[in-house]
């Protein structure tokens, strides 16, 4: 070797390295926790939008019961009970949406969604009453629309139409 000490202070600084390494298994397990999450949430996007609207249920269902407490799963079950045309089974899954804590007014929305569809007129009424009047969506409004319909409010029904 032409310089000694060069090579000398590479090994040093190579063993210096490996005496700080984590060798830990924490910071493993929290790089595969890391990974998980992200494909879990790619194959939930993939069981709402592409998957039969039954496997899209069972995997939603299956997924709740690993974590009871993700409103995104949760969405994700009703959801898929809707694209199943499950109505009432939907109800109830939007239910328990919207007594998270991290629920929105799209939430209430799709429960007065999904209480029409599976005729329950009244209740989806309170539940779009139930909503801010600032929340203003093109759903929120058709929907206010067919109630109104539903109820021969013929004016106020042509009054929601026109704004959505």
């Amino acid at each position: 070797m032409r310089h000694p000490v060069l090579g000398t202070v590479c090994l040093v600084g190579l063993v210096a390295l490996t005496a700080c390494a984590d060798d830990s298994n924490e910071s493993v397990e929290r790089a595969i926790q890391d990974v998980n999450a992200v494909d879990e949430s790619n194959l939930s996007d993939v069981m709402l939008t592409v998957a039969d609207p039954n496997e899209g249920v069972a995997y939603f269902q299956r997924t709740l019961k690993q974590n009871p407490d993700r409103i995104d799963i949760q969405r994700g079950l009703a959801i898929s009970y809707v694209r199943a045309k499950r109505y009432t089974e939907a109800v109830p899954a939007w239910q328990r949406v919207i007594k998270h804590k991290d629920s929105t007014s799209n939430d209430r929305v799709d429960l007065a969604d999904s209480q029409i569809r599976a005729g329950m007129w009244a209740d989806a009424e309170k539940t779009l009453d139930g909503i801010p009047p600032t929340h203003e969506t093109f759903k929120r409004y058709r929907l206010e629309a067919m109630i109104a319909d539903s109820n021969k409010e013929w004016n106020r029904a042509d009054s929601f139409y026109e704004i959505a």
